[in-house]
């Protein structure tokens, strides 16, 4: 057996394997059994950093990427209830109700969703929290749900048209990835630390979050600012914006690589990409402000895998004697916002490159001062840390999911935390002063 034809075969035992976990931890892995589950994501992680290293072969791995996610369309998401209330938003607005208009807790009472064994199954998934307020998803977001629930009253049905949709989703932002690592000259190697990420793969079509649509939206608007292209770019960055608001905080690093007046151009589209899907649901602004009290919610009182927030936050409530959230959340969010704009203004881009690196840390200030850190929040993270030399974020994408303990047990689930911090930051603080030494920081 020739060497090349050893590597194909070894690449093909691995790919089997971590097929076998993507099928294990979608049908036979609950949130419920956090061991079972971190044991095959650790095993998955391995395994994927084992195949970049030995398989080369470029259409190979991109097929495994593809079949590694349609493995994962056809289970229903164990680790997170949230696609309950993207079908429910869905199911709402095929009755005409707008979905910002309502609480699911005010709806569940009424004839017709009481008497529903469906819309009772959707309410009964979702979490208390999510049960009590408004959604906080944008509107292309509904539009979106909307989409699989005006054809099908089936949980099943609906999950698997969302993932479908989703896997596309990720397949373009592979596409847009690859473009954006061919246009800096960076090795397209890269690439599979997103596309082959058990990560990427479990949250996105595995968990249905919609930071991979998002992602797909925001690598065309970057694609297409490196093009001078601002007129694309300012679209797909208003739909990004209409999927998740995060893209926001990147807006003024846009600027960077666009001439002032084609920087109000691209500004002006953006906005007006917004408001016109907004104008869709949002024709009341009391809808945009129901939408944005239950996002608030995020800022005021509600925590999850905070860092620096989680220990600013602990000694304000100790000198306080209480639970001081809604003071010290909305005050972290001011400073981090404050950060990033100066961040954005105050500092010399020399390179496109550069300001890849500035959104990168624009998200860092963000997670750090923030509230709640989901896990699917990192991905964001993960994706420009590609575009640059640093390896922190994929450190993260191995050590976020530790955080679903907290569910079993909040005060593990600290331990946990500490953890996961504990490396990450060390790693970020060493790859800054590494870089700073050789020169690659200005």
């Amino acid at each position: 057996m020739t060497k090349s034809l050893k590597q194909i075969v070894f690449s093909l035992l691995i790919s089997v394997a971590m097929a076998v976990l993507y099928w294990h931890i979608s049908f036979r892995t609950s949130n419920e059994n956090f061991f079972m589950f971190i044991n095959q994501y650790f095993i998955l992680f391995a395994l994927f950093l084992l195949l970049v290293k030995i398989e080369s072969n470029f259409k190979r791995l991109l097929l495994f990427a593809i079949v590694s996610r349609i493995l994962l369309v056809f289970a229903v998401p164990q680790l997170s209830p949230d696609f309950y209330r993207f079908i429910w938003d869905g199911e709402l607005l095929t009755q005409g109700i707008n979905p910002y208009a309502h609480v699911p807790n005010d709806l569940i009472s009424f004839n017709g969703f009481y008497d529903s064994q469906y819309m009772r199954s959707l309410y009964n998934g979702m979490t208390q929290l999510s049960q009590g307020n408004y959604t906080n998803y944008p509107v292309l977001n509904q539009i979106i749900f909307f989409i699989p629930t005006y054809f099908f009253d089936s949980i099943q049905a609906n999950v698997i048209s969302l993932k479908i949709m989703i896997l596309l989703a990720d397949l373009g932002a592979i596409y847009f990835l690859k473009k954006i690592l061919d246009q800096f000259k960076l090795p397209v190697q890269k690439l599979w630390f997103y596309a082959l990420n058990p990560f990427i793969l479990i949250e996105f079509v595995g968990n249905m979050h919609f930071e991979g649509v998002m992602i797909f939206i925001l690598l065309g608007a970057i694609y297409f600012v490196l093009k001078r292209n601002w007129l694309t770019a300012g679209t797909l960055l208003g739909l990004s914006i209409q999927i998740k608001l995060l893209p926001l905080m990147l807006l003024p690093f846009f600027f960077k690589n666009l001439k002032w007046r084609k920087s109000i151009g691209f500004m002006a589209v953006t906005f007006i990409v917004v408001m016109l899907f907004g104008m869709f649901l949002w024709n009341k602004q009391l809808y945009f402000d129901n939408m944005m009290s239950s996002i608030k919610i995020y800022f005021t009182t509600f925590e999850f895998n905070s860092s620096l927030f989680g220990v600013v936050n602990h000694f304000k409530s100790e000198s306080m004697g209480w639970n001081a959230t809604y003071i010290t959340g909305p005050l972290m969010s001011k400073i981090a916002t404050v950060c990033i704009i100066l961040l954005a203004i105050l500092r010399h881009y020399k390179s496109p490159i550069d300001i890849i690196k500035g959104m990168l840390f624009a998200l860092v200030i963000y997670f750090a001062f923030g509230t709640t850190v989901h896990p699917w929040y990192i991905s964001m993270i993960l994706v420009l840390s590609i575009l640059t030399n640093y390896k922190f974020g994929l450190i993260w994408t191995l050590l976020v999911p530790l955080t679903y303990y907290t569910y079993q047990s909040a005060e593990d689930g600290l331990i946990l935390r500490y953890v996961e911090y504990g490396i990450v930051y060390s790693v970020l603080i060493y790859e800054i002063i590494k870089y700073w030494k050789k020169g690659l920081i200005n």
